[in-house]
């Protein structure tokens, strides 16, 4: 199918694009970005692989060796990572953190192994080739469906993957190497920050605990009614931030829904007949099973059916979408009259409020979301096919395609327009605060109410609140009940003695005073197990901050000329 096979390569071609454009513009007009970018394609145009490209500690690089180490590389590895491999994941992120875009990141990628294999001689770190060559035959990119190195697999990269990139097996070894001696400079420069055991035992502890407690409750619609502000508020609320009151944009659109014709589901079972009840049980077996079987035959050949007219469709949309896309004495309408499509228009509406067709749910979308969701991402453009939706997959089975006949731009709402949504929002704001401070006031009631020996419910029913509720062992995998509890319940609660409040919880449109009764140290089989992974993990994170801290030091330390640019 031309029109969707072009849409879902576009990303990966657009990827390999910007990770080959920084050195690879020998065959093409220089991209009209800023004047070092010029000036960088122009030479790589007029001169070659072999010219001076960048100068870091004195030492020059050429083109050639900056597409091997940097370019090439960074692909090949971005490639590993897509697998899943972590230490490759790590690698690349402690290189090119913070960078800007791909071209910076590969240059980031490039000034890294650079400053990398100076360390390696300083810091005597040189993975040795056993070591190396475990690790390749560990990587799941080269492993068989059973987790185990597969040496097809990797010959296939090596030829595809690796040759496309003009990368060879020594250029895979040195990567692997400088990202294992990596690791080893991580544990040379990352115990400087001690983990301290008690503080992670203290942590896990906090994250495995079952807590007791009380909840209070004030809502804000108590509040709301006791406020009435006046027009001049209101107004004067409006004005303060009329940018914020704007109109929905409107958009008109013309579409049509395709859908496969499906054949009728197959017909029920006759009713027994009297020869059926009167046979013998070998005969009503024999003949149960027949019909089985016949069922499943005739189920099979309608889902076959029913496959081949979604495929006919899918192929119809294509084809007639792509012939609207070229041009071919094909306008909107003829084109769905010809396919027997019924087009529809609609009014001018909001995102908010799309017709009940353009409510359909999208298939196989990253976004998920419905089809007014990618109508309303739709950007004109000076091209005339930019009003024309690509073909959307929604519903069961459905393409829907529409094209954008008019907008009415959001524009700043008058007062009149504006009025009952500031008034509204005024009503709120206020209610919010004066529920805060109510809050306050209760919190200082209910803890002098404690102090005196009174339990909690009395003592927030003395402050004025007459909303308590109970609840018993929320865990750190607690669901709230979001009728009468706050969302950050154990967040709040995990840390707070038992008899002592917490913070009060602020929501939208309620404020919870929490008051802790009982915390139980939730007992853990692989207790030991669990705190030595804690403590690897804080050292992994201690060394992961030392080396980002290291290495953008050196860089910064580090003379970095960028020829090209002159």
């Amino acid at each position: 199918m031309k029109t969707l096979s072009r849409l879902l390569s576009i990303a990966a071609f657009a990827a390999l694009a910007l990770a080959t454009a920084h050195c690879r513009r020998s065959k093409e007009e220089p991209a009209a970005t800023s004047e070092s970018s010029s000036r960088e394609s122009s030479l790589m145009r007029r001169t070659g692989g072999d010219r001076p490209f960048l100068r870091i500690a004195g030492r020059t690089y050429d083109c050639s060796e900056y597409e091997r180490l940097g370019i090439n590389s960074f692909k090949l590895a971005g490639n590993f990572m897509r697998t899943g491999d972590i230490d490759m994941y790590q690698f690349v992120f402690g290189l090119t953190g913070g960078a800007a875009n791909t071209n910076d990141a590969s240059e980031k990628f490039f000034i890294g192994r650079i400053i990398i294999r100076e360390a390696k001689k300083e810091f005597g770190v040189h993975p040795a080739k056993d070591e190396i060559s475990d690790y390749i035959r560990s990587m799941r990119a080269f492993a068989d469906k059973d987790g185990h190195f597969d040496k097809e697999s990797y010959d296939n990269v090596k030829k595809d993957h690796m040759g496309a990139l003009g990368l060879t097996e020594g250029d895979l070894l040195d990567l692997i190497s400088d990202m294992l001696a990596v690791k080893q400079i991580k544990a040379v420069i990352g115990p400087g920050k001690k983990v301290d055991r008690d503080k992670v035992t203290e942590e896990i502890a906090l994250k495995n605990q079952a807590i007791d407690g009380e909840i209070a409750c004030l809502g804000i619609d108590s509040f709301k009614t006791e406020i009435r502000p006046t027009d001049e508020q209101i107004k004067s609320y409006w004005q303060e931030r009329q940018d914020s009151f704007m109109t929905d944009e409107l958009r008109k659109f013309t579409y049509f829904i395709a859908a496969p014709v499906m054949p009728a589901a197959d017909q029920p079972e006759p009713p027994e007949t009297i020869a059926d009840a009167a046979a013998s049980d070998e005969v009503k077996m024999a003949t149960a099973k027949k019909r089985e079987e016949e069922q499943r035959r005739r189920e099979a050949e309608l889902a076959e059916v029913r496959r081949q007219k979604q495929i006919e469709l899918d192929g119809l949309v294509d084809d007639s979408c792509t012939a609207l896309d070229d041009g071919k004495d094909t306008n909107f309408e003829d084109l769905a009259k010809a396919n027997h499509w019924e087009l529809k228009t609609t009014g001018l509406f909001p995102h908010s409020k799309p017709p009940a067709d353009l409510e359909l749910k999208l298939r196989s979308s990253g976004r998920g979301g419905k089809v007014a969701d990618q109508l309303f991402r739709m950007q004109l453009t000076a091209d005339p096919l930019s009003k024309f939706s690509q073909p959307l997959a929604c519903g069961e089975n459905q393409w829907l395609v529409a094209r954008l006949d008019s907008t009415e731009k959001s524009r700043p709402q008058t007062y009149q327009e504006a009025k009952d949504e500031a008034r509204s929002q005024l009503i709120c704001q206020s209610a919010l605060q004066t529920m805060k401070t109510t809050a306050n006031g209760a919190v200082t009631k209910i803890k002098t109410g404690l102090a005196s020996g009174k339990s909690f419910a009395d003592a927030a029913k003395d402050a004025g609140i007459s909303e308590v509720k109970p609840f018993t062992k929320v865990t750190s995998a607690y669901r709230p009940d979001p009728g009468g509890e706050p969302k950050t319940i154990y967040q709040a609660a995990c840390g707070v003695a038992p008899g002592a409040l917490a913070d009060i919880i602020t929501e939208e449109d309620r404020i919870f005073i929490v008051h802790v009764t009982k915390r139980v140290a939730l007992k853990l089989e692989d207790a030991a197990a669990r705190l030595d992974e804690a403590v690897k993990a804080q050292v992994m994170q201690n060394e992961s901050i030392a080396f980002t801290d290291w290495i953008t030091a050196r860089t910064e330390a580090t003379k970095v000329e960028r020829l090209y640019r002159r």
